[in-house]
């Protein structure tokens, strides 16, 4: 794991982009204090729906849930996961 300044990451953030693709995870400091983490993204696990905050909400996913227009979802989730009303 590797720590740098949000002065040197900025300076230097093709090389941090590389590093972190061949699977460095990157400490940004700020005034020497830890301020956010560069890594990898895991990819998710094939075949599931990635619905994520919902699938505890739902219980279960329904079939229908990737035909559910952006109004639907927020509809039935906006407020209480505090998303914006999509524009219609």
């Amino acid at each position: 794991m590797k720590r740098m300044s949000v002065h040197e990451t900025k300076a230097h953030f093709s090389a941090v982009l590389k590093e972190v693709s061949e699977g460095e995870t990157v400490i940004v400091t700020k005034h020497g204090k830890p301020f956010a983490e560069i890594k990898p993204v895991s990819e998710a696990p094939r075949g599931v729906p990635v619905i994520g905050a919902f699938a505890d909400t739902l219980g279960h996913i329904p079939e229908d849930a990737m035909d559910w227009s952006d109004t639907e979802l927020y509809e039935m989730f906006g407020e209480e996961y505090g998303f914006e009303k999509p524009i219609e």
